[in-house]
């Protein structure tokens, strides 16, 4: 008897000590924050298209005598919860537009993530206001991207990747890293992959766990329709007025079809709470509720709830791999060779090396290297002269087309890279980059091993011998 009760308390004390391990490890365990930078960059484009809506109709949504009257719905409100609040109701009707310039403006520093911590609160709060102040304008839309947005800004994370904030603490590291003038061949700067923290996985964690509910939820509440049993309940909502977005009523001539749609949405939303957690097929349940809400969103018009629920699925992603997307899988793409002698290249260097999501570019001093150990066709008297670009396939770009490449390469230069598809651009890009290369500052002379990013400087059209001791 001894035995078994001894058994039985090593057991359970073994039991919970395992749970308390899991629940650890499954909320505390650092995680990358490039998913939840990612969430906070979709969630904030679909505020400001939302809030442009708001825009062709404020007053009938937000004044004392438009459609909803806020001593009414604050009266309401209040008897649901006593604490009730919304910033809507202490804004005067004669200042509607500058209110609502200012909750386009925190959006758009939410959207950037730029003092995301601050800037994420503030958006909640605009986000819980509007959707008390405006109910005749709720839907399912509403009720996720608050969700959303209470989780991006009570973990505080938000900001810890994709952000406005991750790039000028970058930059300020890089032209730290700059001011040095390094004998190595790489450029001493860390990368672009953001520290993993614990605030970013609580952030993920609690997306993840609120997709589970709502899909359990939707699929466990449909179990109790007869319509999802016999396979008719896509056909009597798609081919409803009401709701139809496109004519589909073509589906008809299909009716295994209809069943199949039906049945398939139903399985995806009962066993996605469970196998969503299983890695092998995590790729197969995101496609199949991003391929799901694309439907609805096309058939019943519903795109904004679909684009915020495809926004929160991003928290199943592996940062690894969002991070491909964009750097590919081979890396360096290419090798920037650069004069360290000159400090306005440094400083190109040191913004190029802040928007770097993970090394896709190699910087390298050409005055600390033989250049044709590079690329053979590379002479220092040309690299002088321009920035070469060296790419993975061995091809050179040269000045202006250097530095259009690199730009389509960083996500955050990208939009400036279109500039060379406009006529004209790089006949007049090549020639401002060359006259502006022509005229930079150079060093003098070191005595030591590194060089202040503001020394002293010389015109690079010096004599010889003193471009060759710097």
């Amino acid at each position: 008897m001894r035995r078994l009760v001894i058994g039985t308390y090593d057991y359970l004390r073994e039991l919970a000590a395992s749970a308390a391990r899991g629940w650890n490890r499954f909320f505390f365990t650092p995680a990358d924050p490039t998913p939840l930078g990612l969430i906070r960059v979709v969630v904030g484009l679909i505020l400001l298209w939302n809030y442009s809506v708001y825009a062709l109709d404020l007053h009938n949504y937000f004044a004392s005598d438009g459609w909803s009257d806020p001593t009414i719905i604050q009266n309401g409100w209040r008897d649901l919860h006593r604490y009730a609040w919304s910033l809507w109701f202490y804004v005067p009707d004669d200042m509607l537009w500058p209110a609502w310039c200012v909750c386009m403006g925190v959006f758009t520093l939410f959207t950037l993530g730029l003092w995301s911590r601050v800037i994420a609160f503030a958006a909640w709060a605009i986000v819980i206001s509007t959707a008390r102040r405006a109910p005749v304008a709720q839907f399912g839309f509403d009720q996720i991207i608050s969700g959303w947005m209470l989780y991006l800004a009570f973990c505080g994370a938000s900001g810890q990747a994709v952000s406005l904030d991750r790039f000028l603490a970058r930059w300020k590291e890089s032209r730290a890293a700059a001011s040095r003038k390094h004998k190595e061949v790489r450029f001493k700067i860390t990368s672009g992959v953001p520290e993993p923290s614990t605030a970013a996985n609580i952030g993920l964690r609690l997306i993840q766990l609120h997709l589970c509910l709502i899909y359990a939820a939707a699929g466990l509440s449909k179990l109790q329709g007869g319509a999802w049993w016999n396979g008719t309940a896509i056909w009597s909502t798609i081919a409803a007025r009401e709701f139809q977005y496109y004519d589909v009523t073509w589906l008809a001539r299909y009716p295994i079809l209809i069943n199949l749609m039906t049945h398939i949405s139903l399985a995806l939303e009962i066993v996605y709470p469970v196998l969503i957690w299983i890695p092998r097929l995590r790729p197969l349940l995101v496609a199949g509720v991003i391929a799901l809400h694309a439907g609805i969103g096309l058939t019943m018009g519903l795109n904004e709830f679909g684009v915020a629920m495809i926004a929160g699925n991003l928290g199943f992603f592996s940062a690894i791999q969002l991070r491909s997307l964009v750097t590919g899988r081979k890396q360096p793409a290419g090798r920037l060779l650069y004069d360290g002698a000159c400090p306005r290249c440094r400083a190109s260097i040191a913004l190029f090396a802040a928007a770097d999501p993970d090394r896709v570019v190699e910087p390298v001093d050409l005055t600390a290297v033989d250049v044709a150990t590079i690329h053979p066709s590379l002479t220092r008297e040309a690299c002088l002269r321009s920035m070469h670009l060296v790419r993975s396939d061995g091809r050179v770009r040269v000045g202006y087309d250097a530095v259009m490449t690199i730009l389509s390469w960083l996500p955050l230069f990208w939009p400036a890279s279109l500039a060379r598809f406009v006529p004209g651009a790089g006949f007049v890009g090549r020639r401002v980059y060359q006259k502006i290369a022509d005229s930079r500052p150079r060093d003098v002379a070191c005595t030591d091993d590194s060089c202040a990013i503001h020394a002293p400087s010389a015109s690079l059209k010096e004599p010889a011998a003193s471009k060759t001791r710097s």
